[in-house]
């Protein structure tokens, strides 16, 4: 019979949580004590009111020590955690009366207990100084402790980062091969003396977000064309006139008035086609 108690003590023992840490956060308008535990809380939480005391019983719960600890707020003044056999008592001490909410984290291993101040018209109702007990509401999910929308917000930032990458890669890569396979009106074709020669892109350099400078080769001459939302020819240089990277530069530069020019007639035709469709809706 002897062994039958000792091993029932153990099994109980074994399925009670432990208390291993307290935290106290003073705010203006609440106090929170956090517990957290060593293995997911799975007991009863009932609550007794006195006067200026409420004390919460955790069950199936331990704890080796007695703690006692004074507050500086004028919600809350002192805290004690009292080990009472399978059990816990939370006792909180207040000058004015106080309302608890106990609210158990999604995977059970913290405890927070809430207190804030009871409003004049609560306060009009609860004038019996008789003690209750009452089951002390539980909150299984509290996001604000759990998930921070912060975070979310800005995963869902470098997703879009990611995609806009991707199709920005695309459309230059399209755009890219477009220029070196498509039959330009640069070289004067017609359907009787169709070129058969391969164009080459040899440089290109970015103006805008829409239109570049790009150095082509075809059939033993080179042209520099402005591509993009019109197409520009610049100027035409036989084979060994631009060798490398310096000389497109300089070619860049010298061309840059006229590129400013014909840029400025663009927006110019922009802003009068978006004032006549404008005008075209009224």
């Amino acid at each position: 019979m002897k062994n039958i108690l000792i091993f029932l003590l153990l099994i109980s023992f074994a399925n009670s949580a432990n208390l291993l840490t307290h935290n106290v956060y003073e705010r203006s308008d609440r106090v929170d004590v956090m517990l957290s535990f060593d293995s997911p809380y799975e007991g009863k939480i009932s609550q007794k009111r006195g006067a200026n005391i409420t004390t919460l019983t955790l069950s199936d719960l331990t704890y080796d020590r007695l703690i006692e600890k004074n507050i500086n707020s004028n919600i809350l003044q002192a805290i004690t955690i009292a080990p009472n056999k399978d059990s816990i008592n939370v006792i909180l001490k207040s000058e004015n009366s106080i309302g608890v909410i106990a609210s158990k984290t999604v995977d059970g291993f913290g405890l927070r207990i809430r207190t804030k101040p009871v409003t004049k018209a609560s306060q009009k109702q609860a004038t019996s100084p008789i003690q209750t007990n009452t089951k002390t509401p539980i909150i299984r999910n509290p996001s604000e402790d759990l998930v921070d929308g912060r975070y979310l917000s800005v995963i869902f930032l470098l997703a879009i980062m990611v995609i806009f990458m991707f199709w920005l890669k695309k459309r230059v890569t399209k755009k890219s091969q477009q220029v070196k396979t498509k039959n330009s009106w640069l070289f004067k074709e017609n359907s009787k003396n169709i070129p058969s020669g391969e164009v080459n892109v040899l440089h290109q350099k970015s103006i805008d977000n829409t239109n570049s400078v790009v150095l082509l080769e075809f059939e033993n001459r080179k042209y520099l064309v402005m591509t993009g939302s019109s197409n520009v020819l610049l100027e035409k240089f036989s084979k060994g006139d631009i060798k490398d990277d310096s000389d497109f530069e300089k070619a860049f530069e010298d061309n840059r008035k006229k590129l400013d020019e014909y840029l400025k007639i663009q927006q110019q035709e922009e802003i009068q086609d978006d004032y006549r469709s404008k005008l075209e809706r009224y």
